[in-house]
């Protein structure tokens, strides 16, 4: 990996990953996924480093003879099968054993245990596991130290001790390895083990499959048979397309819709605080000594290091905006309201955070139209959504949906609150002809541990989905879509997306625009249908984070939309993203901030539509152009000055993330473009003869209409 190849320039989580923190803990190392904790900030979907010192195809930055341990003949190059099952079992005991028990700060260990978790962490190569979770650059490395954790898991759950015995060895590991600080640790440990414990029992995935349903590709090829599943349709055949796409006409109405995302507010932001401490989380009093000199500790109005929204910086963005856009037709909000210091937070945390921030919505806002969706964040645990069967309530995520109702019925009619409740998903009608759905994407994240028990639809989701798409295909109407964790990136579920991209390809006259957040990041997804594959037929815009964790700016998205008329075509006509200088408002401890716009799509980057194949056309332009590329990875980063560099790698990886509305499927949709293809609106003007099918029910059609006019 060259220097310039920074991890926050990817863009997985590692701070999505704390819900996994026992597998990291019992075998992976979370010393770089806690102390480190990118969260929806780092980056890469499934890129595989040039770390890896393996061949790569330059294009698609994957290796191309790395595809993950077949099987436990070695593990790391250290130990084989055999090895690992007996050290693993000596690890078990001595974190289990009643003299450890009574002190888990790793000084009650004797030398024979110490002497156990020395050969764990070297067998395992605990060092370059830790490089890879900061930076999602999973290898067969990650894949064999995650199958040790799960075989870890599997002795604790099944040697019959309790939760309490279970989370008190967890909690030595977690310390003796120096993970994280001790109260991390214990917090961490105790959020989860109730419900890891239990998934564990149910589960019927074994380590292989359990590790490449969370490392990815690079720990087996193809997804566990209890984890295929596909959607079904309606016999109704996708109507034929109008290409080119009509556009909207200049002197059209146009509407104005603001998109607010990941705001992370953190209510004990303490301007000084120690900003680079040894947790996942600082700016806070309790984040250790302040820095000698004042400017070295947490800014005035946030911080780009590891550090949340204080609650000035979203009232000044609210004020700005208020006063800025009177003109706002309606609001996305797209998810993601607590901070990320997610082994302090409970039910009444979280429904505290969420009440707080409509408040200040309701408060600046009070009569704009606000469509909300759900992140991944809102959980509590983080990423714990229990599916429908789950009715345990110390399990259940009834705490949350019934406050989702209540909340969420201040702006939504009184149609949506049934499905709002059943499942945090909703659709409702703005106007004649438009429609927006809003999805809780919760259940194609894979970083929820319920979906390892059952990851079929849970709620029926996507089922209810195709019925509502269907139902705007026969009244004309047109859809947009809008969830929080963008459905090709590497944390949704590869059969879920697959599903859902299919879904995307099938009713894309229907879906004029997508709408996500998660990542953080200035960017977007294009979609191709499997049948023309070269061919971008849905955009996913991707808007920035409030947030400024980490090394970003905070920020928002404006969207003008094609508006209210009999013809409109309802798609993006032109987006703006703007920022403050958070940087410069910290030198100068400005009083208030400075919002300014930082570019809009169309003026930027000389396009004369946001069509899906105007933006495949530029996406393609920035394989050659380096001037247009630095332009867009500047706005990735929402101008700001410590992003890091970026290099050849590093571009290909970003544009493939654009190409990826699918996840886990880059081998197949960043590959190059055949030599002779030159993509423009012109090429797809031929259409293809009919199919055979096609012209047989035409023909039958042809014959019924014949037959009820003679009739």
């Amino acid at each position: 990996m060259s220097k310039s190849y920074h991890v926050k320039g990817m863009t997985n989580r590692t701070f999505a990953n704390l819900s996994w923190i026992f597998l990291i803990i019992f075998g992976i190392g979370i010393n770089g996924a806690l102390s480190h904790a990118h969260d929806e900030v780092s980056a890469t979907k499934e890129l595989r480093s040039n770390e890896i010192d393996q061949g790569t195809d330059p294009i698609r930055l994957i290796p191309t003879n790395v595809v993950g341990v077949k099987n436990n003949s070695s593990i790391g190059g250290k130990l084989d099968g055999a090895a690992l099952v007996k050290l693993t079992e000596a690890v078990v005991a001595a974190t289990l054993k009643n003299e450890t028990q009574r002190s888990y700060g790793g000084r009650s260990f004797g030398n024979g245990v110490s002497s156990i978790f020395a050969s764990f962490t070297n067998a395992l190569d605990l060092g370059r596991v830790v490089r890879e979770i900061e930076t999602s650059v999973m290898t067969s490395v990650s894949c064999t130290a995650c199958k040790a954790g799960v075989g870890l898991l599997f002795h604790y759950v099944r040697s019959g001790r309790s939760n309490a015995e279970i989370a008190a060895a967890a909690t030595k590991l977690c310390i003796k390895l120096k993970m994280q600080t001790p109260r991390v640790c214990e917090g961490i440990v105790n959020v989860y083990v109730g419900e890891v414990v239990e998934v564990l029992r149910l589960a019927i995935l074994d380590s292989n499959e359990i590790c490449a349903f969370i490392v990815g590709e690079s720990c087996g090829s193809g997804t566990a048979p209890s984890m295929e599943w596909s959607v079904a349709f309606p016999p109704v055949p996708k109507p034929p397309l109008e290409i080119p796409s009509p556009q909207p006409n200049i002197e059209t109405p146009i509407l104005k819709v603001l998109q607010i995302s990941d705001t992370h507010w953190d209510p004990l932001y303490e301007p000084g605080s120690n900003a680079n401490c040894n947790e996942p989380l600082c700016c806070r009093l309790s984040s250790g000594p302040r820095p000698p000199r004042s400017h070295l500790g947490a800014g005035l109005w946030g911080d780009y290091r590891k550090c949340d929204t204080p609650r000035k910086t979203i009232e000044s963005m609210f004020e700005h905006i208020a006063n800025t856009h009177k003109d706002i037709d309606y609001i996305l909000w797209t998810g993601d309201i607590p901070a990320h210091d997610v082994w302090n937070q409970s039910h009444a945390t979280s429904l505290a955070m969420l009440r707080d921030t409509v408040d200040l919505f309701l408060q600046y806002f009070p009569h704009i139209p606000i469509f909300p969706a759900l992140g991944n964040h809102e959980g509590a645990p983080v990423n714990s959504f229990a599916p429908p069967w789950v009715t345990d309530p110390t399990q259940s995520i009834d705490w949350l949906y019934t406050e989702l109702q209540k909340e969420w019925s201040r702006w939504l009619p009184s149609t949506t609150l049934n499905t709002v409740r059943e499942g945090a998903y909703y659709s409702t009608i703005l106007s004649p002809g438009f429609k927006i759905i809003s999805l809780n994407m919760n259940y194609c994240n894979n970083k929820n541990w319920w979906l390892l028990v059952n990851s079929t639809d849970p709620t029926d989701e996507l089922k209810w989905l195709i019925f509502e798409l269907q139902s705007s295909e026969f009244a004309q109407e047109k859809v947009h879509i809008i969830g929080h964790i963008p459905p090709g990136h590497s944390d949704c579920l590869q059969t879920w997306s697959k599903n859902y991209y299919t879904i995307i390809s099938r009713f894309e006259s229907t879906i004029k625009a997508q709408f996500f957040g998660h990542t953080h990041f200035d960017e977007m997804e294009l979609f191709y249908p499997q049948e023309d594959p070269y061919r971008a037929s849905s955009v996913a815009y991707v808007g920035p984070s409030v947030t400024p964790y980490y090394d970003l700016n905070p920020g928002y998205r404006i969207y003008y939309i094609d508006g209210d008329y009999p013809t409109s075509t309802r798609t993006v006509v032109d987006h703006e993203t703007w920022v403050t200088d958070l940087g410069e408002a910290n030198r100068i401890r400005a009083p208030e901030l400075k919002w300014y716009k930082l570019y809009s799509a169309k003026e930027a980057y000389g396009l004369k539509s946001l069509s899906p194949i105007d933006w495949d056309n530029l996406i393609m332009s920035m394989y050659k152009d380096w001037k247009l590329f630095n332009s867009y990875y500047r706005f990735y980063y929402k101008n700001s000055p410590v992003a890091p560099p970026c290099d050849e790698d590093c571009r290909t990886r970003i544009l493939c993330d654009i190409r990826s509305g699918k996840s886990h499927a880059r081998e197949e949709l960043c590959r190059p473009r055949p030599t002779n293809f030159r993509p423009s609106r012109d090429t797809f003007e031929v259409q293809k003869p009919p199919s055979r099918l096609t012209s047989f029910w035409s023909t039958i059609s042809t014959a019924y209409e014949q037959i009820q006019n003679e009739i």
